[in-house]
């Protein structure tokens, strides 16, 4: 038996859900994992970058695409799609990034 919010194995990692449902988002653009990876979780040989799951707080980053709603409203449907795999920890929603219509994602800098 596992504890709560960890995955044995054979099982997915509820921070494996939690990107799925914020990437199935049609206003997400992508997860961010940040500058220093601080938005992540960090799994046996891997991570999940820009969604941190911990005791008490599921804190994804995104980069969102504007589609002429308010950012909060935005926020606010990324925040209801994780809210069924969050197992009662708040959700916290923290846009990074945001892109326009069909604009590509932004390079992070001094890429070319």
């Amino acid at each position: 038996m596992s504890e709560p919010g960890t995955a044995v194995e054979g099982e997915r990692h509820p921070a494996d859900l939690v990107a799925e449902r914020v990437l199935a988002c049609p206003c997400v653009a992508a997860l961010a994992g940040g500058l220093t990876g601080q938005a992540a979780t960090y799994l046996p040989g891997r991570r999940v970058a820009g969604v941190s799951w911990r005791e008490d707080v599921c804190e994804v980053a995104v980069v969102l695409r504007l589609d002429g709603r308010p950012l909060p409203e935005l926020a606010e449907e990324v925040r209801r799609a994780v809210e069924p795999v969050a197992d009662g920890r708040a959700v916290d929603v923290l846009v990074a990034d945001v892109v326009t219509g069909g604009s590509a994602l932004p390079l992070p800098p001094g890429a070319q």
